[in-house]
């Protein structure tokens, strides 16, 4: 069956929570790099559906999601609203102290990593300050399961989107890719993505709308 690309509904969470986690290892599985299954979906995926689901689509074959692109329209407003309203109940369910001693050690990069982040504050000053901010003031994150991969499903995704952020008269839309993610890159090139800076973990990518 040909997929269908629709808006994302809130019943689209436990399947958006799946297809974040099975992507998040730089666009393959990372099931086996996190004991708690929902922590990147916590941080990646839900909140943009439940805030702002007029910005998220979903990829659905044979009534099954299996892929979405989420986003936010002014990036600022998104991680203050982040930092008042989503992380405070998140980082009592994943504080700091979970990184120390032999529990914290069992626990792979990555799930430190976001762990950090979730702790972290909002908005972040290394975006919100960033040059580039307010001709890119929107972002987004994509994440596709395999069976829908090479279909041209990505590009639907973005171009709803991209229409969607139009629409609104947003000027532009960033995001951000891990520099060993060569095929990511490498769309985001097609879809007219250019480098605004350099990262140590990647690149962030911008597109003007």
């Amino acid at each position: 069956m040909t997929p269908i690309i629709r808006r994302a509904h809130i019943t689209d969470l436990p399947y958006a929570y799946d297809i974040c986690l099975r992507t998040a290892a730089s666009g393959s599985d990372a099931t086996a790099l996190f004991t708690d299954p929902y922590l990147v979906g916590q941080y990646y995926a839900a909140p943009y559906i439940v805030r702002e689901p007029g910005l998220c689509f979903i990829a659905e074959e044979d009534g099954v999601p299996k892929g979405y692109v989420v986003a936010a329209e002014h990036t600022v407003a998104y991680e203050t609203w982040l930092e008042s309203e989503w992380l405070p109940p998140l980082r009592g369910r994943y504080p700091l102290s979970l990184l120390e001693g032999p529990r914290g050690e069992a626990l792979s990069p990555n799930e430190r990593g976001l762990i950090r982040s979730v702790n972290a504050p909002h908005p972040d000053p290394s975006r919100a300050d960033a040059p580039w901010m307010p001709d890119y003031r929107a972002h987004l994150h994509i994440d596709l399961l395999p069976a829908l991969q090479g279909k041209g499903c990505g590009r639907l995704l973005m171009e709803r989107l991209f229409s969607a952020l139009a629409e609104r008269g947003c000027p532009g839309v960033h995001l951000g890719v891990d520099g060993k993610n060569v095929n990511a890159i490498g769309f985001y090139g097609k879809l007219g993505f250019e480098k605004l800076e350099g990262r140590d973990w990647g690149f962030v990518l911008g597109k003007a709308l």
